[in-house]
């Protein structure tokens, strides 16, 4: 690799992106930012030193218009973000924060969140997001040096994360690197850290901060940086040394991860003016412009002192010129009293922030419980030194009146210890300027700023008695030095070889700093954070130990790249062997009770003994292998009560284990069902039983796999006694099947829904549990039965199925699939105006109640909740049909869906062990 030119910086922002870079054969180098060329309408473009992290997709006519729309034709900058305004279906944004959202899938396709204008198969991904904005800064720069000499990927790269990223969300920014055709070689950086070395490479030869640090006792110094989407705080303490040596300056504590920032200033001014506009709530394109037009008012209010009241103004419904504009008026005390009030309230040392959601929750992102950023201060300085210096950063704390409100702040808590604020005159380039900086210090092996790892790393070792909570070992203590590596070996620590096995992973940024590598410790829920699972397959070729478990030792180190390691080497002298643990990034709605690191024994796991599920699997081989006999009846229900006799437990009491362990005989007699009806019929039941709900359980994709093989090959006897078992089984195993399968069982079946020629009960509830199929089919099925449901229901025929069915297509929290399969609300509006009519009191038409009671729930996403108004219309009309107002509070408000709730969607009870989260 030829040497490197030039160390880039590079700030992949939540709302901007920047890049600088710093020559490296300069005895005086300084850092300078690169200006980043970029679409600023479709036919014009600009050179500026922030990429707004927008991706916008242009439609084919402004495609057309655009010689060079890059990748995929997706559009980042000042276009995109304009975009983001006029069409926010077209414009995906939010990437970074989406990858510390560990509830959802970050390699799945589902930016633009909720968008109606773009299709499935052209969506992207949260990493996918990350990595495009990253490539358009690498084509940039090659664009303006490679014929230089000086082609990206030769020079020293800096990424710069939130000092607050976990070590899962510091994985996938960079995998989002490898996507962009980065070099192995990038490194990551804090972003306070950055923007501290930007400080100081501008400060290079004033001794003015040096001066006032006493040479007895150490000097602390805050970095609090507010940007659009995130609030990040660290705390630096700097130790003067003797002679002319510089400093020494060590990174010692920093917050945990807040989804808050200038944007939540944002969302909370447009709602409080949003009532001031319209007696409707807003669409989504209105209300995308009204977030606009708040935040410019916003930051005219706090940087400007003239004015007492601003207008705000947006267009009406229908286009600009027929629909003209609603308007409104915020007063300066309104946006101050939000702003200051709601985001930077005064408050004593010993408040802390609320921890239940009561924030604002937008796009489905978790943003923090509690708005008001001083109380999270408050929190992170608990315990820590009195601050001598503020250094802010981000784009959101330019007003000074914010500034202000943190000094005096901290001020208070220090007992009127006012700190100094340190000077940053590039709020939002310093983070971009500083890694640059930073690259150059590490090229020339110059003295750094010590950080060691940001957050110590737990790991739960096993299950104590379930009343107690867990039980952690410490692999990597907080502030571990980078490469230093942590052996652990907790006594009767063991590896199951051959199999996938997972780790359950903590993290903690104010856990006791005495802990140590090794320390065990209790589990609290104020301390410590999940991490996403750790996982590995341990494969051993030769002979395995005794029961597969192998005795191991583990070991943690923090690489100079930024990621963390975890490995489980043997313990075992005559297995030489070791594993890497990663992160399973895949989200993890459904949990089996596997725990891997615990000494429970396989026969624990299955609840039964090993030789009692030998006899069982035997039977059910055995049954399906003979013709029918009439002394040992082959139905489904007698099968299973043998089974219940051979287990020693009733069906109910079988975990997930056992259940999923049934499965391989039944694979295997595959064939089998062929002999008779009655093998089919009972195959079919049985299949279904054993793999409800098609996930959850270790190797379930596989197992739904193999029951495909149903499909092509078809019924054997494809009567009405076999197509209801059918039917019903693909209704159980339903969250298992992607889209295309889903698609696929139900296509044959169309032309007998559309012709409404009385199609079977089973079929129709089939309907209702694919949740996964497109949104125009969706709609159709939705359409047909709001057609026949209530036609059966004057008539006093059996209507059940469909209003079952429409209760699961329009529910607003899926019972397996995202959030982005949820259809528009307009659709439950329909559903109430076919419906509102019945006597929703009536027994026969209880399903009603169901049905709305799913539909009209609040999830605290106002792209997927309905509209007050009709939400309104929906409750009056359940309360007045007798509904308990327990039920109607989750209409009212948005109250976390619970576990029970998530599995009566599901319509039958679930095996033990299948935890719904």
């Amino acid at each position: 690799m030829a040497r490197a030119k030039f160390s880039i910086g590079i700030d992949l922002g939540t709302t901007n992106c920047a890049m600088a870079f710093e020559p490296l054969d300069t005895a005086n180098p300084h850092p300078e930012t690169f200006l980043i060329p970029q679409w600023e309408t479709v036919t014009g473009f600009s050179e500026v030193s922030t990429l707004p992290s927008f991706l916008y997709l242009p439609t084919d006519q402004e495609a057309a218009q655009m010689s060079n729309t890059g990748t995929e034709k997706w559009v980042p900058g000042r276009l995109a973000r304009r975009k983001a305004v006029e069409s926010p279906g077209r414009v995906a944004h939010s990437a970074k924060s989406w990858l510390c959202h560990h509830a959802v899938d970050r390699t799945t396709p589902f930016l633009p969140w909720r968008s109606d204008e773009i299709p499935v198969e052209k969506r992207i991904s949260p990493i996918r997001a990350s990595a495009l904005l990253l490539e358009y800064l690498r084509v940039a720069w090659d664009t303006k040096f490679a014929n230089a000499g000086a082609p990206f990927n030769e020079q020293e790269i800096t990424i710069t994360v939130p000092a607050s990223f976990d070590a899962a969300a510091q994985r996938l920014t960079l995998d989002a690197t490898s996507e962009a055709g980065f070099p192995e070689t990038v490194r990551l950086l804090e972003e306070p850290q950055a923007a501290f070395y930007c400080w100081l490479e501008q400060h290079r030869g004033s001794d003015g901060l040096w001066e006032q640090i006493p040479g007895n006792r150490a000097y602390h110094v805050l970095v609090i940086d507010i940007g659009g989407g995130t609030s990040d705080f660290s705390l630096f303490e700097i130790t003067r040394r003797s002679g002319t040596t510089p400093p020494n300056i060590k990174r010692i504590a920093v917050g945990d991860h807040l989804l808050l920032g200038g944007d939540n200033i944002d969302l909370a001014l447009a709602h409080h003016v949003e009532s001031r506009l319209a007696n409707d709530e807003l669409s989504p394109t209105q209300w995308n412009f009204l977030v606009a037009r708040c935040r410019d008012v916003k930051e005219r209010c706090l940087t400007e002192p003239s004015g007492d009241s601003f207008p705000v103004s947006i267009p009406g419904r229908g286009s600009s010129l027929l629909g003209g504009t609603l308007s409104a008026r915020v007063t300066r005390a309104e946006v101050e009293s939000i702003a200051l009030d709601g985001f930077f309230p005064e408050c004593d040392a010993g408040d802390r922030p609320a921890r239940t959601q009561a924030g604002l929750r937008e796009w489905a992102l978790p943003y923090a419980a509690d708005s008001a950023v001083t109380r999270y201060l408050a929190e992170f300085l608990s315990g820590l030194p009195p601050v001598e210096a503020i250094l802010f950063n981000g784009g959101s704390l330019y007003p000074e009146t914010l500034r202000r409100r943190l000094q005096q702040q901290i001020a208070r808590w220090q007992g009127g210890s006012e700190p100094q604020i340190l000077d940053n005159t590039t709020l939002d380039l310093a983070v971009a300027i500083g890694a640059a900086s930073f690259g150059g210090i590490i090229y020339r092996r110059a003295q750094r700023i010590e950080a060691g790892a940001a957050r110590a790393i737990y790991l739960e070792v096993h299950k104590r008695a379930p009343e107690e909570n867990p039980l952690l070992v410490c692999l990597l203590p907080r502030n571990a030095p980078s490469e230093e590596e942590f052996r652990i070996s907790p006594s009767g620590l063991e590896l199951r070889v051959n199999r996938l096995v997972r780790f359950h992973p903590y993290y903690s940024t104010r856990g006791d700093p005495s802990h140590k590598s090794g320390s065990l410790v209790t589990w609290n829920d104020r301390d410590f954070q999940p991490l996403p699972p750790l996982q590995t397959t341990a494969r051993i070729t030769g002979p395995a130990p005794k029961d597969n478990r192998l005795p191991i030792t583990l070991t943690a180190r923090m690489n100079e790249l930024g990621l963390l390691r975890v490995a489980c080497i043997s313990a075992n002298p005559s297995i030489q062997e070791s594993w890497l643990l990663e992160f399973d990034l895949r989200p993890h709605l459904l949990e089996d009770e596997d725990s891997e690191q615990s000494d429970t024994s396989a026969a624990a796991d299955l609840g039964v003994d090993p030789t009692k599920l030998d006899a069982a699997l035997h039977r059910i081989t055995t049954l399906f292998s003979r013709p029918l006999d009439t002394r040992d009846k082959l139905t489904a229900n007698h099968l299973l009560k043998s089974l219940e006799k051979i287990l020693g437990m009733p069906r109910t009491d079988w975990n997930l284990r056992l259940i999923r362990s049934l499965w391989t005989a039944l694979s295997e007699s595959f064939s089998s069902r062929e002999e008779s009806i009655e093998h089919e019929e009972a195959w079919l039941i049985l299949a279904g039983f054993l793999l409800r709900p098609g996930f959850g359980g270790e190797g379930d994709n596989a197992r739904i796999d193999d029951l495909w093989r149903l499909h092509p090959s078809k019924l054997a006897y494809p009567g009405k006694r076999s197509q209801i078992q059918q039917y019903i089984l693909w209704r159980r195993v339903a969250g298992g099947l992607t889209q295309e399968r889903q698609e696929l069982i139900l296509a044959p079946e169309l032309p007998r829904l559309r012709s409404k020629k009385d199609p079977p009960a089973e079929l129709v509830r089939l309907v209702g549990s694919l949740e996964r199929i497109g949104s125009n089919l969706k709609t159709e099925m939705i359409n047909l039965f709001l057609k026949t449901a209530p036609e059966l229901a004057i008539t006093k025929q059996y209507a059940a199925p469909y209003l079952v069915a429409l209760g699961l297509l329009l529910n607003r929290t899926p019972f397996y699939a995202s959030p982005d399969c949820v259809v528009p609300s307009v659709q439950v509006e329909r559903a109430f105006e076919a419906l509102s009519d019945l006597d929703w009191s009536a027994p026969e038409l209880a399903e009603v109640q169901t049905l709305f009671l799913h539909a009209g729930r609040i999830v605290d996403d106002p792209n997927i909740d309905l509209p007050r108004v009709l939400r309104e219309k929906i409750v009056s009309k359940l309360a007045k049909s007798g509904v308990a107002e327990v039920k109607l509070g989750r209409l009212r408000k948005f109250i976390p869906i619970a576990g029970s709730e998530r599995t009566s969607l599901f319509g039958e009870s679930l095996p033990p062990g299948l935890m719904i989260s």
